[in-house]
């Protein structure tokens, strides 16, 4: 989905989104951001960092944030006013736009935002691609199981999902390639989980 046609929905959700989701997110996220925390310091890129929900648990040196929704990223803009002590850029950016430097950040972080792009496993693969050797990538989103209910249902609701503007048939094993899918380390596991992958010195994308 283009970042124009994402601000124009974008625009509606960050009206509603702190109040609406922030009950579910924030231990998410909070679990998300102290496992970035506990590695050793590097720059971090977010990708999609929303109202800036993430914002306030960073301990990392550096944060670099982007997301495609104007609205969203002036939201996270007021929330990083009342955190003098984050070193942050924030970037009006789409997930298929941003350009990541090769080999600047040591973690790359992705909050519900691979299921809502149009192609999960290239956007993953770009930016895998430019982590250095020993780089870390951080998902949270939901994940289809890979047997189940909760299986079926997700195809059931691709129609809808499509609609809405993202997939809910979303499997770890359709996302990654096969080195990082062998680095995969679930942190939080559950139909909403948390995937560490770390980069080999070896690895392709």
């Amino acid at each position: 989905m283009s970042t124009a046609s994402n601000n124009i929905r974008y625009f509606f959700f960050s009206l509603v989104y702190d109040r609406a989701l922030q009950w579910f997110y924030r231990p998410l996220i909070a679990r998300l951001i102290g496992e970035v925390n506990a590695q050793p310091a590097g720059q971090v890129l977010e990708i999609g960092v929303g109202t800036g929900l993430s914002l306030p648990f960073y301990r990392q040196p550096h944060v670099t944030a982007i997301d495609c929704s104007a609205p969203m990223l002036s939201a996270a803009r007021r929330k990083a006013n009342a955190l003098p002590d984050l070193q942050l850029e924030l970037v009006h950016a789409s997930a298929e736009d941003y350009s990541p430097q090769a080999h600047r950040y040591r973690h790359i972080v992705f909050c519900n935002t691979l299921s809502v792009v149009a192609d999960p496993a290239a956007v993953f693969r770009a930016y895998y691609v430019a982590l250095p050797a020993g780089g870390n990538i951080y998902i949270l989103n939901h994940f289809t199981p890979e047997r189940g209910v909760l299986r079926i249902l997700d195809r059931l609701l691709k129609p809808l999902g499509n609609v809405l503007g993202f997939k809910s048939y979303f499997p770890l094993s359709s996302l990654v390639g096969p080195d990082a899918l062998a680095q995969a380390r679930t942190v939080l596991s559950g139909y909403w989980g948390i995937v560490h992958i770390q980069k080999l010195p070896y690895a392709s994308a």
